[in-house]
């Protein structure tokens, strides 16, 4: 028996769980993400790995984060999609933005732990 928390079955554990909390069917789902039906059951069940888009795609269509998705967060609720045209950013672009979100980060940490 596998174990969806693997980095193999939790993609599409993560996604049919994410339609099903939304009611939506395989094939409303493929709509709104302008994807073929098809392709969210092989998704699900872990026949074939989505593209980054797809991914993209599938989490603002179920308003979720892909990291959700991806099984690096938890909690579907609260998660959002990253940046507005996303898709138009380098690998370099999501590296610098990382860097600035993880400065900033330290930051806040920096400032709060000064507080205490």
């Amino acid at each position: 028996m596998s174990n969806p928390s693997s980095g193999e079955d939790v993609f599409g554990a993560r996604l049919k769980a994410a339609r099903e909390s939304r009611d939506l069917n395989q094939t409303e789902l493929a709509k709104v993400a302008k994807l073929q039906p098809a392709a969210i059951g092989h998704f699900e069940s872990g026949r074939r790995k989505p593209s980054f888009a797809n991914i993209r795609a599938l989490a603002k269509a179920l308003e979720v984060s892909s990291d959700y998705l991806l099984g690096r967060a938890n909690s579907m609720e609260g998660a959002t999609t990253a940046f507005r045209n996303e898709e138009n950013l380098t690998a370099s672009d999501r590296n610098a933005i990382q860097a600035m979100i993880n400065s900033l980060a330290q930051q806040r940490k920096d400032r709060e732990g000064g507080q205490s």
